[in-house]
């Protein structure tokens, strides 16, 4: 079957984009969490478009003016581990969607995992976190040779 070309211009940025970000149908990155609050607040706030930012094929959102300009002064600081995917699942490659509540700073970098009211995957990465880290960053990164 044949895809019509408005569903390609559609889909084109999730195809371009979405193998190494977890973004969504409008390129937004962590469910329009707050990627500095993660690391000045004791919970994660949400963003506002008023304080958006375009950064490397995704939008972020920031719940103030100040958190925007912290981001925007180093962003790799900030960005989540493995493109935003669950961690826990990255040690087996999967892409799984997060659950923005569900995070860890480990090693100051931001992990995001998948989590419901029946799975916790932050919980199972904490039982051998150092561990979890070192597989899931070399899955992440030969996901990356093999995407580019």
């Amino acid at each position: 079957m044949k895809m019509p070309p408005i569903l390609l211009f559609l889909l084109f940025p999730l195809i371009l984009f979405g193998q190494e970000k977890n973004i969504d149908e409008n390129l937004l990155a962590v469910a329009g969490y707050d990627l500095v609050s993660y690391f000045s607040q004791d919970n994660p706030q949400q963003g506002r478009e008023a304080f958006a930012v375009s950064w490397k094929g995704a939008r972020y959102l920031f719940a103030s003016k100040k958190n925007k300009a912290i981001f925007q002064k180093n962003p790799d600081k900030y960005l989540p581990a493995y493109g935003g995917w669950c961690a826990y699942a990255m040690l087996k490659g999967r892409e799984v969607d997060i659950n923005p509540k569900a995070y860890h700073i480990q090693q100051g970098q931001l992990h995001l995992f998948y989590k419901t009211n029946w799975v916790d995957t932050r919980a199972k990465w904490l039982k051998d976190e150092v561990t979890y880290k070192t597989k899931a960053d070399k899955v992440w990164a030969k996901k990356l040779v093999q995407n580019n």
